[in-house]
């Protein structure tokens, strides 16, 4: 039921690393910083979800609304992850077709 993030600038893709749970509990407190994040013109996001421990459906489905908002913007959103765990469902949920994955922030290709 905890969730807490930093976020940083890398050349032109706003960065939000989580730590804890991306799940029910915390969708209200997602929902908030990735409105916040597209509101500040940030036309390209990726989420860093190395620190996450659980992620659930009703996150997948804010992830995908996201992902929805920023490419009617002309941007693109991306999932770095290289928890096995969460890269599996990942893939199984089929989001990795919709929103491109990256091992690192640093995979990431530059705009």
């Amino acid at each position: 039921m905890n969730l807490s993030s930093h976020a940083t600038l890398i050349d032109d893709v706003y960065v939000i690393g989580f730590t804890g749970d991306l799940d029910l509990s915390t969708l209200p407190k997602l929902s908030d910083l990735l409105t916040k994040a597209i509101n500040q013109a940030h036309m390209h996001l990726a989420l860093d979800l190395d620190g996450i421990t659980v992620l659930d459906d009703a996150a997948l489905g804010v992830l995908l609304g996201t992902a929805s908002r920023i490419r009617t913007n002309g941007g693109q959103m991306y999932v770095v992850c290289s928890n096995p765990k969460i890269v599996d469902y990942l893939r199984r949920t089929q989001l990795d077709r919709i929103i491109p994955l990256a091992n690192s922030v640093h995979d990431i290709p530059r705009i």
